[in-house]
């Protein structure tokens, strides 16, 4: 508790903390939305598939072209039908990027630019001596993360990481 309260002593620190608790409180509330955006690219899956399910029911294109003339489905639905029924399991994979799916793309860079703000505030907020001390920390766990990498491509290909 003493070291927090001698952090506040410094009025410039200070403001940086509040400003690293603006940030956190963004990025609780930009993550309630992420997690809705993901429920709803889910739930557009999953109608994709059961559209994707529904063409498959039928044998043939004749079939789906029967479907419509007898105007079990609309003309929509027959278009649909046929282009999956054409292009396959394809045509689930390979979809373009819904509304749904760029929202959380941009939201996911938002969230990453506030969360590094957020970072830079709280490591403004230290004193020079901790800062020295963090950056040299950073360092080692780089370093670290090198040699792991290395290694893991030493055991892949052990005559390419010689190179």
């Amino acid at each position: 508790m003493k070291e927090t309260s001698q952090r506040y002593l410094n009025s410039e620190a200070h403001g940086y903390l509040m400003e690293a608790k603006a940030y956190k409180l963004l990025l609780k509330d930009l993550e309630r939305i992420r997690a809705k955006l993901r429920r709803h690219i889910e739930k557009e899956a999953a109608d994709r598939e059961a559209e994707f399910e529904a063409a498959m029911q039928y044998h043939s294109e004749s079939d789906i072209q029967e479907a419509y003339g007898w105007e079990f489905i609309s003309e929509q639905q027959y278009e649909h039908y046929l282009e999956l029924f054409r292009q396959g399991r394809r045509a689930l994979d390979e979809h373009s990027p819904t509304v749904t799916e760029l929202a959380l793309s941009i939201l996911n860079r938002i969230f990453q630019d506030i969360d590094r703000d957020c970072r830079q505030c709280e490591f403004e907020a230290l004193s020079p001596e901790e800062q020295l001390a963090e950056l040299k920390r950073a360092e080692e766990s780089r370093q670290a993360w090198r040699q792991y990498i290395a290694s893991l491509k030493e055991m892949i290909n052990p005559s390419a990481a010689q190179e």
